[in-house]
């Protein structure tokens, strides 16, 4: 009777000695793993920091030459009779603007894959937020940009109309500008999915 109590107890023993190693291999695989992962997330989040200055620095380009490019158009359309000799140089700058925007994504795009989480580090955080905000206004000024210089050309070929009409003998008549072609960014954007587009209504 006495062996088997010995037995019993020795075999209750070793059950809770084997229960217990196995939660603490659990456990520590558990721990293991989380500080894996956090070390991890703490090289992407250095990472994301890194890349969200160069992308600052990006917008900031593109937030100069659209300030610039604004006046230029504003000068550009002062008279209508001066349009046409400039309308190529004013479309390349049009051009060199979504150019700009493009080369803002490109170097972005190591955050547009990265910031699709969040993270324990909460500067990731901050500068994903950052990121989506500063690019969805970029893209939606870009557009709104566009229609207002499209809106533009639409007001220089509706005044060539009456001008040909009333111009003397042998003056030059003036000859329709194509709308400016956008060949990427046509339609306003919300990148963070939160039901508004930045920059949509800039002045």
């Amino acid at each position: 009777m006495k062996q088997q109590y010995l037995r019993l107890f020795a075999f209750i023993f070793g059950l809770a000695f084997i229960i217990s190693g196995v939660i603490f291999t659990f456990t520590k695989m558990y721990k293991d793993d989380r500080e894996k992962k956090v070390e991890e997330e703490k090289v992407i989040a250095d990472e994301i920091g890194d890349i969200y200055k160069t992308f600052f620095e990006k917008e900031n380009e593109v937030n100069a030459y659209r300030d610039t490019l604004l006046k230029d158009f504003g000068d550009y359309v002062t008279f209508y009779a001066n349009m046409p000799k400039k309308y190529d140089k004013m479309a390349e700058k049009i051009k060199q603007y979504e150019t700009l925007i493009t080369e803002v994504e490109d170097v972005s795009s190591y955050l547009k894959d990265k910031c699709v989480e969040k993270y324990s580090v909460s500067e990731a955080n901050d500068k994903c937020i950052a990121y989506y905000i500063n690019l969805e206004r970029t893209i939606n000024y870009y557009v709104g940009d566009h229609e207002y210089f499209n809106s533009k050309i639409k007001e220089f070929n509706e005044w060539i109309v009456g001008e040909n009409k009333s111009v003397l003998m042998n003056a030059v008549k003036y000859k329709e500008l194509k709308e400016f072609v956008s060949e990427k960014y046509t339609k306003y954007v919300d990148l963070n999915n939160d039901g508004t587009y930045l920059g949509q209504n800039a002045d």
